[in-house]
């Protein structure tokens, strides 16, 4: 999956979440619906904002449940998002949409409401926003979790953020390339054996046990330090039968 499938597929899930009346049933999509923008997204991110108008934090809600907050920080280059203008200081503003952008839509000469862009063909984009209701018409405040479509020759003057996803291909690029390097570390250490135990090959453990048994093959504080090529070689030569003939 992609980072921008994996940011939409988060925000898809969210669609239907009605803002509540206080602190109560927080984490329920429709119980306790009210209009005073309590959510459990200003819960997870600053809860000190309930209360307070919710869009921006919508989106920096998908981001952090999709990358972890250091990456959403990266991502929204600045934490937490909560105030639509400041996207306008922070990116190159782009007049077309493309999918995954974060749209910023102007009324009034400001910004004024956010949401994340999940779908374009030609003039029409489509939206998954927090803090307004249905329609095909901009609403900020809205108290619900909604996809919405638009015109954007309908809307002058809103603009689109686009998020360097590179950076996530390149952070799961690096957590590859070191689980790798761990393997081929794990690989080039010798495997030791230093107890007669079930981490020791069936096939070995007679050979060990009687070379024990006989005195011959003593471990010092640390156990046996026998590696595989040990092993065979001391299987090789008991069933040749040099420990019998001692």
């Amino acid at each position: 999956m992609s980072a921008i499938d994996k940011v939409i597929q988060i925000a898809e899930n969210e669609v239907g979440y009605l803002e509540k009346r206080n602190n109560n049933s927080l984490y329920d999509k429709t119980a306790n619906a009210g209009s005073n923008n309590y959510t459990k997204y200003w819960q997870d991110i600053k809860p000190s904002y309930q209360g307070q108008p919710w869009c921006a934090c919508f989106v920096t809600w998908c981001f952090v449940k999709a990358f972890g907050q250091d990456m959403a920080w990266k991502l929204l280059r600045h934490y937490p998002y909560v105030y639509c203008p400041t996207m306008s200081g922070l990116f190159s503003l782009n007049a077309n949409p493309k999918r995954g952008d974060i749209v910023i839509f102007k009324h009034n000469g400001e910004f004024t409401h956010t949401g994340i862009v999940t779908g374009v063909s030609g003039d029409y984009f489509t939206t998954i926003e927090g803090n307004t209701s249905g329609g095909s018409t901009i609403i900020a405040n809205g108290g619900a979790v909604c996809k919405k479509g638009y015109y954007n020759s309908n809307l002058p003057g809103t603009k689109f953020c686009r998020p360097d996803y590179d950076l996530v291909e390149e952070d799961i690029d690096m957590d590859k390339l070191n689980e790798l390097a761990a393997r081929i570390e794990k690989l080039e250490k010798p495997m030791i054996y230093n107890y007669i135990d079930d981490n020791m090959p069936e096939w070995a453990r007679p050979t060990v046990q009687k070379l024990v048994d006989k005195g011959f093959l003593k471990g010092d504080g640390g156990g046996l330090g026998l590696t595989d090529d040990l092993l065979r070689i001391l299987v090789i030569n008991d069933r040749a039968g040099l420990y019998d003939k001692m």
